[in-house]
């Protein structure tokens, strides 16, 4: 049994940076428009393993239309549920703040708060983690109260 980090990445996101430690790092990007389904196989074949996704990250795009907003919505649900499994697991959602819709943080603040209510009384935590995209930037992170 191996513990992964599961980076997945919306069309147009930027790579998340360091992602924690984990003996195998899976990063996952659907160029179709099936990033939602791709992701679902993928956590599938993970736990047909036994693997644990210690550390999940979705990578958000600056979309903000109600499709890109509903398949975030499920993807990050979907990832939660998978971390949710593991002991002490992480959910990261990132996305860019230079150039990004003020809605975008919104909507993700929304999203997170959301994902939130399904952490009582577990070790899992969620982190959104705004970023400039430069190596060295400012990031904001915000993670909810226990």
């Amino acid at each position: 049994m191996a513990r992964i980090a599961l980076v997945v990445m919306e069309p147009g996101s930027e790579w998340p940076g360091h992602v924690g430690d984990a003996e195998t790092l899976v990063a996952l990007r659907s160029l179709d428009g099936t990033l939602l389904e791709s992701t679902r196989m993928r956590l599938a074949s993970l736990r047909l393993g036994r693997d644990d996704v210690r550390v999940a990250v979705l990578a958000c795009s600056a979309s903000t239309d109600a499709r890109a907003h509903d398949e975030r919505a499920q993807i990050a649900d979907e990832l939660l549920g998978s971390v949710l499994e593991a002991r002490r697991g992480r959910l990261v959602l990132t996305a860019p703040m230079r150039g990004a819709p003020p809605l975008l943080r919104q909507q993700l603040l929304g999203l997170a708060g959301v994902l939130s209510e399904r952490l009582r009384g577990t070790s899992t935590t969620l982190t959104l983690k705004l970023s400039d995209g430069r190596v060295h930037g400012r990031s904001v992170s915000w993670e909810p109260l226990r």
